[in-house]
């Protein structure tokens, strides 16, 4: 049985109980379908399929059919490439309110990536031949995904920008910023993510990813923590200089 077929299974018993108008609340509150027509939105929540999934399970491979839209209720999603003896290239790490899987949808092509839950998620998938029908019949929508697709293109550059011209505290500091963060308090927040994933997106070495996070923890502006990492002065560390800490 291949990863993505154990995902699957796990995603069929593993479905949520969300009733017809709990999904109709659930898009509207989204920022991409929340400005529908009523009547469109009611058929869209009529369309979306909404599942649970675990930890650490695959919801869809590299080279799988694009046939799904997913969008994140809750959890945390990273989108990876997997390459040869083990490694990854990590691309991306989403959170509540985005979506994902966009890409195969509208052109019908395979899977560019793989998608992983990091942790426990609450997503609704939307097929797309729902979908595809709906852009037809709402500009709006259509102009939406535009948008997220230049948001997209705008992060890729930027991220690339970031390997070129900073340096390896300036990544890991930019990198915790904008990672998917639960509130724990006023002042700190709690990124659920281990350090090999944070190396990975970041382009690093685990070594010099844990080097860097015990200096900042020894400075009292984060807390390393099973499984994840807690903010405790985000302010200080968005005043990092890019030619602060370890060179990468």
């Amino acid at each position: 049985m291949t990863r993505a077929m154990k995902g699957v299974l796990h995603r069929q018993t593993g479905r949520n109980s969300l009733t017809s108008r709990q999904s109709l609340e659930l898009l509207r509150a989204h920022p991409m379908f929340g400005e529908l027509l009523p009547g469109d939105l009611r058929r869209l929540s009529d369309f979306a399929a909404p599942e649970s999934v675990r930890r650490g399970e695959i919801i869809f491979q590299k080279g799988d059919a694009g046939n799904s839209l997913y969008a994140i209720q809750k959890g945390s999603v990273k989108i990876s490439v997997p390459g040869g003896s083990g490694r990854e290239a990590m691309f991306n790490i989403l959170g509540a309110e985005e979506i994902f899987g966009e890409v195969a949808l509208l052109d019908g092509r395979p899977r560019t990536a793989d998608a992983i839950a990091i942790t426990d998620c609450e997503l609704y998938a939307i097929n797309r031949r729902d979908f595809l029908a709906l852009l037809h019949r709402e500009p709006k929508l259509a102009i939406r995904i535009i948008e997220l697709l230049c948001e997209r293109l705008r992060r890729a550059s930027e991220h690339f920008e970031d390997f070129l011209f900073l340096n390896a505290s300036g990544r890991l500091a930019k990198a915790l910023l904008r990672l998917p963060y639960r509130e724990v308090s006023p002042s700190a927040r709690r990124i659920m993510i281990t350090q090999q994933e944070i190396s990975l997106l970041i382009g690093l070495s685990r070594e010099s990813t844990n080097k860097q996070l015990r200096m900042w923890q020894d400075q009292g502006w984060l807390r390393i923590v099973r499984g994840g990492i807690v903010l405790l002065a985000p302010d200080a560390i968005a005043a990092v200089p890019p030619s602060e800490g370890t060179r990468p």
